[in-house]
């Protein structure tokens, strides 16, 4: 989400971060094999506590659920959809993870 120069970046969003160790072998098996985390609404969920800029990316994950609320899951499968069609991969080239990566980098001003 631009923002206009001078402007103070949008504060963090409310979130809920749980970390249960068991979650790697589960999501290893059952989602990806190599997971960190799941945002669901404002519940960030991982295996392991999160570094500043993993948490970033989350973050942005939990502003993308505010704004679209449940249709943020048709969303984001068309998303990874048309990158596939597009010859991209899925995850990596979806719009709403391009766009929790630029918010996780360095200098960036955490919007997503």
């Amino acid at each position: 989400m631009p923002t206009t120069p001078g402007a103070l970046p949008s504060p963090a969003p409310t979130y809920r971060l749980h970390v249960v160790p068991r979650l790697r072998g589960i999501g290893g098996r059952l989602v990806l094999r190599d997971w960190l985390a799941i945002t669901v609404g404002q519940d960030i969920w991982s295996w392991r506590q999160l570094d500043e800029a993993e948490l970033a990316h989350e973050l942005c994950h939990v502003r993308q659920w505010q704004r679209y609320g449940l249709r943020f899951i048709a969303r984001y499968a068309r998303a990874s959809w048309r990158a596939w069609l597009a010859g991209g991969d899925p995850y990596r080239d979806n719009v709403f993870e391009v766009a929790a990566r630029r918010a996780s980098a360095p200098g960036s001003e955490r919007a997503g």
